[in-house]
């Protein structure tokens, strides 16, 4: 009873294939649980450096601005002019250069105003005088600070509809004595505004923080104490950006990333799956067929092939079966044949000694009662048996031909004679049977081959091919070249052969004739393969047979046969 196949529901091709997608699947799985634990950290994950470098950017431009500022006031502080109004003891009037120099400066969008006071921090004159302040009740308590000569004070936020400014201060000295200080009461706009670049909507925005106590909106206006995400250097002494959450910053985008993470983990695990199903089920297709033809192999069938249309090292491994196949097929067979061979000898050489011996002593026996007998009915008989004891001696022969054949005695001929030789032996049964034959091919082809052996090839192919055209034909003999090799065919138009019947008449004592041996072309196949050559038949049943002997090509030193 044949076993049947196993099942490949849980085969190593699925094991692997879904043990590799379990293991995709759970760092998948693993992310997406950890995601909310570590959401707190993720916007400052996601933003971390543009943010640091924004940040800097940013509090270098501003420190810039700053700097510039302070070397305009310098340029102020040191004009004669300057000095010479803090000098003269009328101080409600400026020369006009000084004026026309102010003026020209407030022209700046940066710039209110400029104002010049005296040693109490008086304002003595302001340019331009429209945009002349008083001092707010609680000067006081503004930010202040000192950087070398350099005072900045404020800011001062907008309110009541006026706008928001602070004031950079530097003192004028004589012979190194302070007579008075010019300030630049600057727009607080114009410093905020810088930051505008690192406002992101709904994530983060930017404050400017002074001293902690004070904190400003890009468009200068003040500001409530928020979360820090980041913080910059100081760009001025107490002065710095703060970035702070915006309003949705954890809600909304956390929200969204969230469930988009959730929904591209799903899809990939889903796309994931579908993969390795269809890759499995590619898998088990290919291997399948393996799986069954090693069963067959298993079971001493060799007739299964493996399709090698497989992908990659799938047809690679089909391939080597079916190479296996066959050669392991060709191993079996050929040891079979070595055993066949080694236990026919052994057999033939006991018959040759049992069965030969007495049949001489008969044939003698048969002959001289022969000779001695008058009787027609009498000699007609002895006549059958002598015939039968002949009969009998040949099939013995042919038996040992093939169990012990003779080693060839090879020798250059010329394949026309030999043919030639062939069509004379049969002229007389071929003209009986109504059978016409003929030779054609190359007149000066030669091979290297045993004489003896090259007749009884071609005469066994022959004599087969008569035997298929029993009501008459045509027999065609031709040599000819293919490929380096001499080819010798024998072609008949009689009943042919079907496949099942082509593939067993290599098979020793197999015989479609009530008379034959069935080692005809047994032994045929074995004289064409001990002088190096190839034996092979094609036949169609119903249209004939040929027959085709390859031996290797001898180049002759003649042009032409006679």
């Amino acid at each position: 009873m044949r076993p049947k196949p196993p099942t490949t529901r849980f085969n190593v091709a699925r094991r692997y294939l879904w043990g590799s997608l379990v293991a995709a699947l759970i760092p998948l799985a693993i992310i997406a649980g950890l995601y909310d634990r570590y959401s707190a950290n993720l916007l400052n994950n996601l933003i971390k450096n543009r943010v640091d470098a924004n940040l800097e950017a940013t509090a270098a431009k501003m420190s810039n601005f700053m700097a510039v500022q302070v070397n305009r006031l310098e340029n102020i502080v040191d004009l004669p002019d300057t000095t010479a109004f803090f000098l003269s003891e009328d101080r409600d009037e400026i020369s006009t250069l000084l004026s026309d120099i102010l003026r020209l400066e407030t022209e700046n969008p940066d710039i209110y105003a400029v104002e010049l006071s005296d040693m109490g921090g008086k304002i003595l004159h302001t340019v331009p005088r429209s945009r002349s302040r008083e001092e707010p009740h609680d000067y006081n308590t503004l930010p202040l600070i000192q950087q070398g000569n350099v005072q900045v004070l404020g800011p001062v936020v907008p309110r009541n509809g006026r706008p928001g400014w602070f004031l950079i201060t530097m003192p004028v000295a004589i012979d190194q004595q302070q007579v008075g200080s010019v300030s630049l009461r600057m727009r607080l706009a114009s410093l905020t505004e810088q930051t505008a670049a690192l406002v992101e909507p709904n994530v983060y925005e930017p404050q400017i923080v002074v001293f902690d106590r004070l904190r400003l909106t890009a468009v200068g206006t003040q500001s409530n104490v928020v979360d820090t995400i980041a913080s910059s250097r100081q760009f001025f002494p107490g002065w710095r950006i703060h970035l702070v959450k915006g309003r949705d910053i954890y809600q909304e985008p956390k929200t969204y990333i969230r469930y988009l993470l959730l929904v591209a983990a799903a899809l990939s695990a889903l796309g994931l799956i579908y993969l390795f199903h269809k890759m499995s089920e590619r898998l088990s297709r290919h291997l399948q067929p393996l799986s069954e033809g090693a069963r067959a192999i298993a079971n001493g069938d060799f007739s299964v092939k493996v399709s090698e249309e497989a992908p990659g090292e799938l047809g690679i491994l089909a391939r080597s079966y079916n190479r296996m196949r066959e050669q392991l097929g060709q191993l079996i067979e050929s040891r079979i044949d070595v055993e066949r061979r080694a236990a026919l000898g052994s057999m033939a050489a006991g018959i040759a000694h049992e069965i030969r011996n007495p049949l001489t002593t008969v044939s003698t026996t048969v002959h001289g009662l022969r000779r001695g007998e008058d009787d027609p009915e009498r000699q007609e008989m002895f006549e059958v048996i002598s015939s039968e004891i002949a009969r009998v001696d040949t099939s013995i022969g042919e038996f040992l031909n093939y169990a012990r054949p003779s080693e060839p005695s090879k020798d250059v001929i010329a394949v026309k004679e030999v043919l030639r030789a062939i069509k004379t032996l049969i002229a007389t049964t071929a003209h009986e049977r109504n059978i016409r034959v003929s030779l054609s091919g190359e007149s000066n082809l030669r091979i290297t081959i045993d004489q003896a052996h090259c007749r009884q090839i071609l005469l066994n192919l022959v004599l087969n091919a008569l035997d298929a055209m029993p009501h008459g034909g045509h027999l065609a003999m031709r040599a000819y070249r293919d490929n380096g090799d001499a080819i010798l065919s024998v072609s008949d138009d009689g009943v042919g052969m079907d496949e099942e019947l082509q593939s067993k008449i290599m098979r020793p004592f197999f015989t479609t004739r009530s008379n034959g041996s069935g080692l005809g072309l047994s032994v045929t196949k074995q004289l064409v393969e001990v002088n190096g050559g190839k034996l092979t038949i094609e036949s169609e049943a119903g249209v004939g047979t040929t027959a085709r002997v390859a031996f290797p090509y001898t180049k002759q030193l003649e042009d032409d046969m006679s």
